[in-house]
């Protein structure tokens, strides 16, 4: 039987910002609510017994609940390892100790920056971003209470990377050690109109299928040796090599392999639990939102496989439905919709041309490698 390893939990879908390239701007049929606590204690109490990690997170700003801390501290009660990922606007002195207080394991910070930059102001007014200093003052807070704290946490950040601030990534290594970062995970952006695809990062890999551990087994290997990075004139050289990219790729002998037709969550043991007490298999199919395949718009339908109010969650993870849905996206036999997409079917994601009913999942970023959560 499959374990439950990794629970996210949103507990909100409401959220102190607008920002432009949020996926709540692509919902349709959707209600903004809190988490009632009684769910949330139903969520712990009924979990499976192997459960190790509870991830704040969602679509919403978790730190936005007016329980937030009483849920850390629950989970900690019971022994649970705790993550969160917030937009960072919300620590105040005062809040980043109670968080520490609580037992909070790792801090996230969603950031699509690590420079500020002329026009930052004007647009995280315009747009519903935080500004750059803003953020950092907020981090800088949050480490100064972390060093005279008894209570150690790590502190990653998240970073959607699309062609507008790509370049902030030479920044990166300067960033980590300024200020102390543990983790970092970089996702590309998730398109939700024809406008916002002009500015993605992965169509080429997507359409020739580059890195693909699906379709590569044709193409040549190259392998590199461990270079200093560093050194202008290998950069010059990785340019050219990457930029006609179509083959494998080895560095010193290790395979870096995109792997395509893969769902992460469900290949690892992860379920999510929506503000309403629905329970999801992933982050695509938490709520009803929109997406890009080429040229068409793809309506992504949220998809539950029971709700806190009516089951517990060890009933839920263990029923026979979702139990076989599981199984289905391990043997991942899904229409490839982001390869293809050129018939009606790829218009959502409720049904595909391999005779596979809602949800279908040939059409997901996340299972071709091109998205990723922490």
């Amino acid at each position: 039987m499959d374990l439950l390893n990794k629970l996210y939990i949103e507990p909100t879908s409401k959220c102190n910002l607008n920002c432009k390239m949020c996926f709540r701007n692509t919902w349709f049929d959707e209600s903004f609510c809190d988490m009632p606590f009684e769910i949330f204690k139903k969520t712990i109490d009924t979990r499976p017994h192997e459960v190790k990690t509870v991830f704040f997170g969602g679509m919403g700003e978790p730190l936005y609940h007016p329980r937030i801390l009483d849920m850390i501290e629950m989970c900690k009660e019971n022994r649970l390892y705790v993550e969160l990922l917030s937009n960072g606007t919300m620590l105040t002195p005062n809040f980043s100790k109670a968080l520490l207080d609580s037992g909070l394991n790792k801090l996230w910070i969603s950031l699509d920056f690590l420079k500020d930059e002329e026009n930052s102001h004007t647009e995280s007014k315009n747009s519903g971003h935080p500004n750059y200093n803003d953020i950092i003052k907020r981090i800088e807070i949050f480490n100064q209470v972390l060093k005279n704290h008894t209570h150690f946490a790590h502190l990653g950040i998240t970073f959607v990377a699309t062609k507008s601030n790509v370049h902030h990534l030479a920044l990166l290594p300067y960033f980590i050690d300024r200020y102390s970062i543990s983790d970092v995970n970089i996702s590309n952006m998730y398109p939700s109109d024809m406008e916002s695809k002009k500015d993605v990062l992965y169509q080429r890999t997507l359409n020739l299928s580059v890195g693909s551990d699906q379709y590569g087994a044709r193409r040549p290997k190259v392998n590199i040796p461990y270079m200093d990075w560093g050194l202008k004139e290998v950069q010059e050289g990785l340019e050219g090599l990457f930029s006609k990219m179509n083959f494998n790729l080895l560095v010193g002998n290790i395979p870096v392999p995109r792997r395509s037709q893969y769902c992460r969550f469900v290949e690892e043991g992860a379920s999510f639990v929506r503000s309403d007490g629905d329970v999801s298999p992933c982050m695509a199919l938490l709520h009803n939102g929109t997406t890009v395949v080429f040229d068409t718009d793809r309506k992504v339908y949220h998809h539950s496989f029971g709700n806190l109010k009516d089951k517990g969650l060890k009933d839920i993870w263990q029923s026979e439905e979702y139990s076989e849905f599981r199984e289905r996206v391990k043997n991942f036999s899904f229409s490839p919709c982001m390869n293809c997409g050129q018939c009606s079917l790829s218009e959502s994601n409720q049904e595909d041309c391999y005779g596979n009913s809602a949800p279908t999942c040939g059409g997901c970023l996340w299972a071709e490698g091109l998205l990723s959560c922490p």
